[in-house]
């Protein structure tokens, strides 16, 4: 693949991780603009578990509005990420699945999801004579996961895809010698603005969720956004027991790799991209922590599987752990 190839896949993909999000919210304000007669003055846009409008109403123009912006700030949130996500790096043993596809199902997924819900709350209101007396579609929610479920599937298959970048990591960092008793301790911490922009976003949807249609949902939306949050930042430690990342800015949970289970230890330029994203990923064959691109440490652990996580000073980590695993043997 030439990088004018990889670089015409990623314009691609942040496109198609942008467009359903202001799709998803055109059909309500469609609805909003062409039925004004239709419409209390104000209306509303909180409900309670039992459907009932309970106490916040907009005009109808504060309501365009403010569905115009979630949709282009999740477009825009979506498609950077997908885009970022994208950038091809140096391989490093990771899935030959193209996980940046499943990232575009999830974009497709949660647009799905919203356009339901909001298309309900709006539905509400018509024919109303007074916002009070809007009562929620018993159909809003299963009509959201429906689209969500044929959203996500449709994204994922749409999505273009990149050959696989699976490959062996580099030689073996050369061992730093260490006596049996010498005592050593290893630091370095590293962020990334993307998830914590990300983290940001999924919050104040999850506010803007909550109080325009459901309590539950927004509050499932903020608590993805708490998790992103753990995963922005990340404390790479390395010492007699091994190697300890501390996630998040409480510096937990905490991920450990005992010195006794390292075998090797080698560094290799790697992208989100290669994982499927940021934070905390899971692929056949390995375990990571991805909080940007560029050097990371890569540990062969016994069972064969690999850890990486992306640290400055990767090389002084990885040779400092084979010296660790040369004590041991």
């Amino acid at each position: 693949m030439t990088s004018d190839d990889v670089s015409l896949t990623r314009d691609w993909r942040g496109s198609i991780a942008a467009g359903p999000h202001l799709l998803a919210v055109a059909p309500s304000i469609a609805v909003l603009l062409a039925a004004a007669d239709r419409l209390p003055d104000p209306i509303a846009l909180h409900f309670d578990l039992f459907g009932t409008a309970n106490g916040l109403f907009s005009s109808r123009w504060a309501a365009i509005a403010l569905l115009a912006g979630l949709g282009v700030g999740l477009a825009l949130l979506f498609g950077l990420y997908a885009r970022q996500g994208s950038r091809l790096g140096s391989p490093v043993v990771v899935s030959s699945w193209d996980l940046g596809r499943w990232f575009i199902g999830l974009s497709w997924a949660m647009a799905g999801l919203l356009g339901g819900v909001l298309f309900g709350v709006v539905a509400a209101n018509l024919d109303q004579p007074t916002a009070t007396a809007a009562a929620l579609p018993g159909w809003t929610f299963p009509l959201g996961l429906a689209l969500a479920v044929v959203a996500g599937a449709v994204g994922a298959l749409v999505a273009p895809r990149t050959p696989s970048t699976a490959s062996e990591p580099g030689p073996t960092t050369p061992a730093v010698p260490l006596g049996a008793t010498e005592q050593i301790s290893w630091s370095r911490s590293v962020g990334s603005h993307w998830l914590l922009v990300l983290s940001a976003a999924l919050l104040a949807t999850g506010v803007v969720l909550g109080v325009t249609a459901n309590a539950v949902a927004g509050a499932i939306v903020a608590l993805a956004g708490a998790l992103v949050l753990l995963l922005g930042s990340v404390a790479v430690t390395v010492d007699r027991r091994g190697l300890t990342l501390a996630l998040g800015p409480l510096g937990w949970p905490r991920v450990r790799v005992p010195a006794e289970d390292v075998v090797s230890a080698t560094v290799a330029d790697v992208s989100p991209g290669q994982f499927g994203g940021w934070g905390y990923r899971i692929v056949p064959g390995a375990r990571a922590v991805i909080i940007r691109s560029g050097p990371a440490l890569v540990v062969t652990r016994r069972s064969g599987q690999r850890f990486v996580v992306t640290v400055d000073g990767a090389t002084t980590a990885a040779g400092l752990l084979n010296g660790l695993a040369g004590t041991k043997r």
